[in-house]
């Protein structure tokens, strides 16, 4: 569960006190109050921003218009204050007030909130527990017989936010019903361990909520924390790309040993996190959706203490780095997240390919995997990209994009392990070789002609030979990879358009 507990039940401490007859002090009562009473969500606000940045909205606006209403903020604590000097809007609600519901009054404030973040472009926290629209929330007189306009003022609002500044939702406690929907509308979604999101049966009142452990392996989370703490720290570390904040560009410890991470057996799985963080600065890497899609890794780093988004193929995954559906959106939905921001975008390829067979098929590989195609295509972020080992079919071309097209990578190296072809060495000996194979009088024999062909054509495939022919811009040994990948990105401006390029899709 979350790290921070908060009753259902909160008893305001002016029920059996005197109401003061000074309006003054009558105010300074309800302020004190409405600090008691969503203690939690001031401590997550205050865990979030600077220390002083502060400034509330709507602190007195409770349930009810008494001079004694006992439902504080009407459960929602939000302002504007700054993450490392850099405004921040930020909204929190705490389930000890009516659960942490959605009010008529408290989704008018947030309404006011995310104006105020479209208005200026500044990026919006959202700190989410409850139990979604509150069901004895007055309903306003007719002509309207739907929800006010704020309800919707919210979610149009986190939409046309989508793209033009980041969102974030930290799942602090069981999000239901509507809390879920607001969650899932921002671009990432950081859950509390221990916590859920679901939806509520009102016929019923038989509540269905998944954790998000749940969730972040389907891909609906980006980052599974221990506690609030933890939460708060990663979306600081998260915004400070949006915020250009530079790192100290500390050389990773691991970076002399870069070339040793790939093993000569070229049969031989390795994991490629490794290399990744042998790669970018020291202690910089934040894995978005490290839960799901496993032969995807999609990072936010820092190069030299530039902010930068990294994804690469694993070879360590169940699938050896092959492109699933999933994969494939998991690298889609990053590249678009990263072009939006303008953050230079960074693959290391090794895959043998799409995933092709029934299973794959199953899954939906047959839309899914135009995805990544056409994010990298319609890109305007610069792509540099590293090879290090194999590239099959199509594979390639969902993590650099074409080599000649108008979306091509800004700088193509490979490392000289490299091999590539139309279809993986072995496929290609079943064809080239199949009358051999089939002749063959045992299936020991037939694997070594396959395999003998394989080793031809590798050394063909070279990456020696692949410079000559001019496939990749240039072919390096790995320990000059960061250097001449860095001396690239530090002649690249970030620069934020005037107009919004795209939103980023709500997963």
């Amino acid at each position: 569960m979350a790290n921070i507990d908060s009753s259902s039940t909160f008893v305001n401490s002016s029920k059996g006190r005197q109401l003061s007859d000074d309006p003054r002090q009558q105010i300074l009562d309800a302020r004190d109050d409405a600090y008691a009473g969503c203690a939690a969500a001031r401590r997550r606000v205050g865990l979030l921003l600077d220390p002083g940045s502060f400034v509330e909205y709507g602190l007195l606006a409770g349930r009810t218009s008494d001079v004694d209403d006992d439902s504080p903020s009407d459960g929602l604590v939000g302002g504007v204050g700054e993450i490392d000097g850099h405004p921040t809007v930020v909204a929190a609600f705490d389930r000890a007030v009516a659960d942490g519901t959605h009010s008529e009054r408290n989704q008018r404030k947030l309404g006011k909130l995310i104006y105020l973040a479209v208005t200026n472009r500044w990026p919006f926290v959202l700190f989410v527990e409850g139990d979604g629209a509150r069901r004895d929330d007055p309903r306003p007189a007719p002509p309207i017989v739907q929800y006010t306009r704020a309800r919707w003022d919210t979610l149009d609002g986190l939409a046309e936010l989508s793209g033009w500044a980041p969102t974030v939702a930290i799942i602090t406690g069981d999000a239901l019903d509507a809390s879920a929907a607001v969650a899932m509308m921002c671009d990432t979604v950081i859950g509390v361990a221990g916590t859920g999101l679901g939806g509520t049966d009102s016929r019923r009142d038989d509540r269905s909520c998944r954790s998000v452990e749940e969730h972040a392996a389907r891909g609906d989370l980006d980052v599974v924390v221990a506690d609030d703490h933890e939460a708060a720290a990663t979306a600081r570390s998260y915004l400070g790309h949006w915020f250009g904040i530079p790192g100290d560009g500390e050389i990773s410890p691991e970076h002399d040993a870069i070339a040793t991470l790939v093993p000569d057996n070229r049969r031989r799985p390795y994991d490629m996190a490794k290399v990744v963080r042998a790669f970018a600065d020291r202690d910089s890497l934040l894995e978005l959706g490290a839960g799901w899609a496993r032969g995807m890794l999609t990072y936010l780093a820092r190069l030299g203490g530039v902010p930068v988004g990294i994804f690469a193929n694993q070879p360590f995954s169940s699938r050896a780095g092959a492109i699933d559906a999933a994969a494939a959106d998991k690298a889609a939905r990053f590249v678009e997240l990263c072009d939006a921001y303008e953050l230079p975008l960074i693959s290391f390829v090794d895959n043998p390919g799409y995933m092709v067979g029934p299973d794959a098929e199953r899954e939906g590989i047959a839309r899914h995997h135009a995805r990544p195609l056409s994010a990298i295509h319609h890109r305007t972020v610069p792509l540099y990209t590293v090879q290090l080992r194999k590239a099959y079919g199509l594979g390639p071309f969902a993590m650099s994009g074409y080599g000649s097209s108008r979306g091509m990578p800004t700088l193509r190296l490979s490392w000289p392990s490299v091999e590539s072809g139309g279809m993986s060495l072995e496929g290609a000996a079943y064809l080239v070789k199949r009358k051999e194979i089939r002749a063959a009088d045992s299936a020991e024999e037939a694997r070594a002609i396959r395999d003998n062909y394989a080793e031809d054509m590798r050394d063909v495939a070279s990456g020696v030979r692949a410079g000559r022919t001019y496939s990749f811009d240039d072919v390096v040994v790995p320990e000059e990879t960061r250097a001449r990948i860095l001396t690239m990105v530090r002649r690249w401006q970030r620069t934020l358009p005037s107009a919004k390029k795209h939103p980023v899709d709500p997963r």
